[in-house]
This record gives structure tokens, sequence and C-alpha cells, in this order.
């Protein structure tokens, strides 16, 4: 799948442009996003949903509260992802439960970990690197999955689908509107011996007509937002569903939204202004 790149310096811009410029370029369609230390702001976005003139409109009302504001876009050339991802991935633990390993990594010791899960990352999001995915990993560490019926939904490498299964839910159903994360998605399966993991390509509306015991979402705000009702009605009485992929200034909009539909604030964890939030439909 081909993505574009926004591009943009922050110097001398307020502290906190880049949570505006967040916050603004999700609206239409924006879904990854980084602020490097010398500010160069980068977000990223699937060419078939890049729309210039939103673009457009969009930076004019960013710049009502930044400025006048210079930005580049530019396509992302083809690279060998794999090739990249050797050179670049490290192995990412969370606390001292969860390894997460590429197959080239040669880890002295892991048996010392409860669980280890080996990603052949390719293209797909979910390494463990991004803070919303340790966020939520770190949530499901609290969780009990004994058991379990578990959907992970945007499943990006299938990490959290294949943690649940270690962690000894019953099984696990794992989807990705990107056929290329479906396919990463599939073979870290079998690279992982899970068995009971469903894997399926489409988006939210997959859920509808499924339940599930816990619901896992690292997805980012606004799909969220408009597709609540497809998450809470996948949960069983006294389902658990973890929410991240956004900014904790989001907390609140997001509350918002789960209320409407029965969903009950239990917790949440915060790491560089990510966070991940637990709720239940049980009161």
């Amino acid at each position: 799948m081909d993505y574009l790149e926004f591009s943009t310096n922050l110097q001398g811009k307020i502290p906190f442009a880049d949570e505006i410029i967040t916050a603004q370029l999700a609206e239409i369609g924006f879904e990854s996003f980084s602020n490097e230390e010398n500010r160069i702001y980068k977000a990223y976005i699937q060419k078939q949903d890049f729309d210039q003139q939103a673009l457009t409109e969009l930076i004019k009302t960013i710049e009502e509260h930044l400025g006048e504001l210079n930005y580049t876009i530019t396509e992302l050339e083809t690279v060998n992802w794999n090739a990249e991802w050797e050179a670049q991935f490290s192995p990412v633990e969370i606390n001292t439960d969860i390894l997460i390993k590429a197959p080239f990594h040669a880890i002295e010791n892991e048996q010392n970990f409860r669980y280890v899960i080996e990603i052949e990352p390719k293209m797909s999001f979910g390494t463990g690197h991004h803070e919303t995915t340790c966020l939520t990993l770190q949530t499901m560490l609290d969780l009990d999955f004994t058991g379990k019926t578990v959907a992970d939904c945007g499943c990006g490498t299938g990490v959290l689908a294949i943690a649940a299964l270690k962690m000894g839910a019953q099984s696990a159903y794992a989807f990705d509107y990107d056929p290329l994360c479906y396919e990463n998605t599939l073979e870290n399966k079998i690279r992982n011996n899970v068995e009971n993991l469903t894997i399926e390509q489409g988006d939210l509306s997959l859920l509808e007509g499924k339940t599930f015991d816990i619901v896992l979402a690292n997805i980012n705000r606004n799909i969220l937002a408009h597709n609540m009702h497809y998450l809470a009605n996948a949960l069983n009485s006294n389902g658990l569903l973890v929410l991240s992929g956004f900014y904790e200034h989001d907390i609140d909009f997001l509350l918002e939204k789960t209320a409407q539909f029965g969903l009950h604030y239990c917790s949440h964890k915060t790491q560089n202004k990510w966070t991940a939030i637990l709720l239940t439909t049980n009161n």
C-alpha cells in the first residue's frame, strides 16, 4: 500500500503545535505521526485517501493558531522493508514479561520472559516499538485472558492477538483493512505456532454479529469514535475493551463516546503523551 508523507518544521511555533496539527490531520485520514527532536513534524496517509483540497483548507485553519505553516507532501519510495527492518528493528521488552523479537534476533535471556513473540514485521504496524502497542500490551498484562474470546481490531502484525493467545485466551479473531497486514498476521500466526486464531481482511464492520470477552483496538481516535457502536456491541456481558492509538488529551473526548454505549472507565496508562484506556460493560 502506497503512503504519502506530510512534513513541516515547527521551529519557533508554540510548544504544543504538534498536538494541534495531529488533531486536525487525523480528521482527514492521516494515521501516523511523529515529532522529531529538531521539531521536524511528520504525518502519514495512504495515497488513496489523500485529498489535497481538504488539506489546503485544513492548513488555513491551523495557520489561524500557529501562523504561516510551510509543508511538503512526498510520496514514499517503495523499499525493501525486510532489509530495512533487519537493519533497524531491535527487540522490545515489555516489563520483564513480554519479549517481541524478529527471526534474525538471537536473545541470550529469552527463557527469562513469560511470553516470547516472534514478529516478521514487514510493513505492518505493531512491533511493540510504538507507545500505543507497548501501552496496550502493558494493559493486557493486568488482565486475565484464561479461557477468554478476544478480538484484535486493526491487527497490524497480529502481535496483540498472538499475545492474548499466549496469555491463555481460548480464541482470537484478528482483522485489518490493509491486505499487507492481513498477510503479515497469517505469517506471524504460523511463526508463533498459535492455534484458534482467525484472521480476516476488512474494517470494524466485521465485528457486526460477533461478540467477545475482550476487544483490543489500537487505532486512531477518529476511527474509534466513528465506529464505537461496533466495538461496544461486540462485547459480552462483563466484557473488557482496551482502546489505544491516541493522545492523552483525547481521553475525555473518547470517554464521552464510550459512555453513550454504556461503557465504563476502569483505568488508563500513558507514555510520551500517548495513552491506552481500559473500559468495561460492567458498572
